[in-house]
């Protein structure tokens, strides 16, 4: 028996030594099925701001106080272009965070014990890896991830998982501003799971101030490594820290001395070592009010606009079947959620909640292809909310639900052109063919990739080359782009001089709008290569129109070079400089109120050399409001009929209208655009593409206000001989 025995225990061996061998293969096999692309090359159109985040990586910028956008000053990382400067450390950090993700999916893959979960934990770890989903939301996953291992945890445990937690968000900060939302959100959501926790036990004082303390020092890590991610120093950065953390080891140093002479203290977890972080986090934080730059303060608040007026300004509709179809899995995920909680999964339940509403705005309130991060992701979501309850009652619930996500990204995979979306890869597709496999093996060649991309940049930004003689009007000047097409700066070598928003469509609201015309105030470039173009249908003259407007208060059609500058690919550019002296803008006539309901026509009435600016103000209803909050805005366009009878519909944001908008003439093309330009330096010559009338149209006029207001100014250019004697 004893031999018998002995043998079973060694087949035993064998077979286990074999199942690991097995799963370390197989974990290799998908850390080279789905190795990320590291090859961001400079790309042409909008996407041109993947050059933009590797360019100000390289420059004394200031993210919230020279420049604000949707990526941090560590955006470059995820989703900068490939340039001779970055590679380094772009490659390395997408192999890290590739590794690191996939080290966490093993691990909760051995956790979990039900076969039928293990299956479709694989294949909610291969969705997110649908090359539609950006890097980023690796590390959002990957801290959803040590977030559910780590409840349950007190004391010095809890306090270090808190540090580490508030210093990763704070990291996610720098990169995306969206992922340190979503990492730092998700960590107080699940405060509030540990609070109520607290609020149950008996000793529900004690525990409640251990909560507190958790929280402040968690909100300590993310604004430290925030605050040091935005100096360009990282010595200068730490040692601005110095203060704040002389001051919490003081304090800590004292208050534990307290401690031992009163024992019986009812406010121990606010004394002592352990509180030191979240004093830190205090003093710290009347830092970062008082420093100017960076300005932590400044970066918050303008990524705050860009998120904000991102659910209007970009809102894009789509398929409605598509829509419906989300909602009922946001539905079903939350029953699902429900039927899991417990006191102690309550806070990783609402942690996944709240994700999971990030997740269907970033994928609905532009119904395009971004429809795939929301698809691809939820799976992942449902997968670690079932591990808080393996013996979860509402099993078949939670296998339909699989089954229709599986069948979902099989639709999406194969046929996505039933819901209008294009057919996008996805690493899936290569599964079963390692040959294909194993050649992404060349991606770990550095070097190489670093060749493959500068071929491929050239290539992509070649038809963009300027003439010579434009070029050398260039050389010495300093150059910004409008509205969005940034390649034309690495495919010209100009000196760029960015605004503050970087493109022209990403003045969401009022205030960016409003800063960056302050910014062009403050230093304007000498040179601005202008593209007669709007983004979603809007009109030129709608994505930012205090920015227009100060264009076209100083600058001009450059006098050398009257006509277009044309490319292989932009044929319709004009090139604008500085006026010597500003044009003077005097007011026509009285200001005007109007109101309009929807649809309501109304006629403009301009004097001949006229414009007439509008600010128009288009409110949303408390129904709106919800529903910009929970998805998105819907659509505002502006029917124009002109002078000369033709019609044309322009979309138009309710977000920055109300900075003053040229409705008296609306250039149909780009050559009336140059037109217009060039008209404003004859005012004996009429200006192109005359309005008569115009009216506001929606397709849910249960979102806004049902009357819209305008306040109506004509303006008229100073004469140039008054000019002169000013």
């Amino acid at each position: 028996m004893r031999v018998l025995s002995a043998i079973t225990q060694q087949q035993a061996a064998i077979v286990k030594t074999g199942v690991g061998l097995l799963f370390i293969l197989a974990l290799g096999y998908l850390f080279i099925l789905c190795f990320p692309a590291l090859h961001f090359i400079i790309f042409t159109g909008v996407d041109s701001w993947t050059y933009a985040l590797s360019y100000l990586a390289t420059t004394e910028l200031s993210f919230g106080k020279d420049v604000i956008y949707t990526y941090g000053p560590l955006g470059y990382l995820v989703s900068g272009s490939v340039l001779p400067e970055n590679y380094q450390e772009i490659l390395w950090f997408k192999t890290a965070v590739h590794s690191i993700f996939l080290g966490l999916c093993a691990i909760q893959f051995l956790k979990i014990k039900s076969i039928r979960r293990k299956l479709f934990w694989v294949f909610s770890f291969l969705c997110v890896y649908h090359s539609l989903i950006a890097i980023d939301y690796l590390l959002v996953l990957g801290f959803l991830l040590l977030l559910s291992w780590s409840q349950g945890l007190r004391g010095k445990m809890a306090l270090a998982i808190a540090l580490f937690l508030g210093g990763f968000a704070g990291l996610c900060t720098l990169i995306k501003f969206t992922a340190g939302v979503m990492t730092f959100g998700a960590l107080v959501m699940c405060w509030f799971g540990r609070l109520y926790e607290a609020y149950s036990v008996s000793d529900r004082r004690r525990r409640v101030q251990e909560e507190v303390v958790f929280l402040l020092t968690a909100m300590a890590a993310a604004m430290a490594v925030t605050f040091v991610g935005l100096h360009h120093s990282l010595g200068m950065g730490l040692l601005r820290l110095v203060p704040s953390l002389a001051i919490a080891l003081i304090w800590g140093g004292v208050s534990s001395r307290f401690l031992r002479s009163d024992r019986r203290s009812s406010i121990r977890p606010l004394l002592g070592w352990s509180s030191s972080p979240a004093i830190f986090g205090l003093t710290l934080a009347i830092v970062i009010l008082l420093s100017d730059r960076p300005s932590m303060l400044g970066f918050v608040l303008g990524s705050l606009q860009v998120s904000s007026g991102y659910s209007s300004a970009m809102s894009l509709v789509g398929s409605a079947a598509e829509l419906a179809l989300a909602i009922a899995i946001v539905v079903i995920l939350l029953t699902i959620f429900v039927r899991l909680v417990t006191p102690q999964s309550l806070g990783i339940l609402l942690a996944l909640s709240f994700i999971l509403w990030v997740v269907l705005k970033h994928g609905f309130v532009r119904q395009d292809a971004h429809v795939f991060m929301f698809f691809f992701v939820s799976p992942f979501l449902l997968s670690i909310a079932l591990q808080q309850r393996p013996r979860f009652q509402g099993k078949p619930l939670a296998v339909i639900t699989m089954t229709l996500m599986v069948a979902i990204a099989g639709i999406y995979w194969q046929v996505p052109q039933v819901f209008g979306q294009p057919k996008i890869l996805w690493n899936i597709s290569l599964i079963n063919q390692p040959k294909l496999v194993f050649n992404r093996v060349v991606y770990f060649d550095f070097s190489r990739v670093l060749d493959e991309v500068q071929v491929a940049s050239n290539d992509a930004i070649s038809p963009l080359k300027l003439a010579d003689d434009a070029l050398t009007y260039l050389e010495t000047k300093t150059v910004d782009v409008i509205p969005w097409e940034l390649s034309l700066i690495p495919a010209n070598q100009l000196n760029w001089q960015p605004r503050r928003t970087l493109q022209s469509y990403t003045n969401y609201t009022e205030f960016l709008d409003t800063w960056t015309a302050e910014g062009l105030a403050e230093q304007p470039p000498e040179a601005i290569l202008y593209d007669f173009t709007g983004l979603d249908g809007r009109h030129p003259f709608f994505s930012e129109p205090a920015t227009f407007f100060h264009v076209l208060t100083h600058y001009q059609i450059s006098p050398q070079f009257p006509e277009f500058v044309p490319t292989e690919l932009m044929p319709n550019l004009m090139l604008l400089e500085t006026r010597d002296q500003p044009r003077v803008w005097l007011e026509a006539g009285e200001a005007r109120q109007r109101s309009l309901s929807w649809n309501e026509s109304m006629t403009l009435d301009v004097g001949d050399g006229d414009l007439l600016r509008a600010a128009i103000a288009i409110k949303e209803s408390f129904i709106g409001k919800v529903m910009k909050t929970l998805l998105r805005a819907a659509p505002v366009r502006m029917q124009v009929n002109y002078q000369d009878g033709t019609e044309a519909t322009y979309r138009i944001l309710p977000t920055t209208s109300e900075n003053g908008v040229i409705l008296s003439h609306l250039p149909r093309s780009p050559e009336e655009g140059l037109a217009f330009w060039t008209g404003l330096e004859t005012p004996d010559q009429p200006l192109p593409a005359p309005v008569a009338s115009i009216s506001f149209v929606t397709d849910n006029p249960m979102i806004y206000r049902p009357r819209i207001e305008l306040d109506l100014q004509a303006i008229t250019l100073e004469p140039p001989s008054q000019s002169g004697v000013n």
